[in-house]
């Protein structure tokens, strides 16, 4: 029996043993947005000892009225719910981007709150890349919430996983947001698309939509729209993140 374990281990090749840290650092910075019967999901950055929320703006401008819920999880493990201004008015408080559906507002995290921000250098400028960081068939994660599920009842989020699935991801000004092999969702909108260099996490995109084929059909008696999700979802690249935080 000995002989035949140690045969087996020289056959196999071996295989560094994942961590369970960088996964984790994904989910404290993430937290579910939610106003009324629209959610969205966003993450926390520091930049400047400061604290950001960003998203896709569509989740923004989806939200009625002048306040939107943040939920987030204590240090003691208990979900909890926070305001959050986001209009003053009718006058938006968030920025966006001119053209990509991405944006950020500050938001001053509560002191109990067991978040991990990304820090501002964590987020990938266009050297990224470049260099050649990331590049189709990298392996993601995406921390979201999809058609409103929360892992489990302190409110964290679902872990996705896939690859980036576009190629080329330079020059930037073609290549403004990418495909992600992953099935998307409801309610995933403005999560962050992470990778990993080193043992660090790098966020190279937010999710803003999904890919899909619409069909329609036309009867005498019936007309028919029908969506088929194609398990492709669609993030801006993160140097249009990092310019809305400059």
């Amino acid at each position: 029996m000995r002989c035949n374990f140690l045969l087996l281990s020289l056959l196999l090749p071996w295989v560094e043993p994942v961590t369970a840290a960088p996964f984790e650092d994904a989910l404290r910075a993430t937290v579910k947005l939610s106003g009324g019967p629209v959610t969205g999901t966003g993450f926390v950055i520091e930049k400047d000892e400061k604290h950001f929320l960003a998203t896709a703006a569509h989740v923004m401008n989806d939200f009625k009225g002048e306040i939107c819920q943040v939920v987030y999880r204590t240090e003691g493990g208990k979900r909890k719910e926070g305001d959050l201004k986001i209009r003053d008015g009718e006058e938006a408080l968030w920025k966006r981007h001119e053209t990509l559906d991405v944006a950020v507002i500050e938001w001053r995290m509560p002191e109990d709150a067991d978040c991990l921000p990304f820090p501002f250098d964590r987020i990938a400028n266009e050297d990224v890349a470049q260099k050649g960081i990331i590049g189709v068939g990298r392996e993601i994660c995406i921390p979201c919430y999809p058609i409103k599920i929360e892992a489990n009842p302190s409110g964290w989020p679902v872990l996705r996983r896939g690859t980036i699935a576009s190629h080329p991801l330079t020059p930037l000004k073609s290549a403004q947001t990418f495909l992600v092999d992953s099935s998307s969702f409801g309610g995933e909108s403005g999560a962050p698309v992470v990778a990993w260099e080193g043992k660090d996490v790098l966020v190279v995109g937010v999710i803003t939509g999904m890919q899909r084929q619409t069909d329609r059909t036309k009867t005498p008696l019936e007309e028919r729209i029908s969506h088929l999700p194609l398990g492709l979802g669609i993030a801006v690249q993160s140097p249009y993140l990092r310019a809305l935080l400059e």
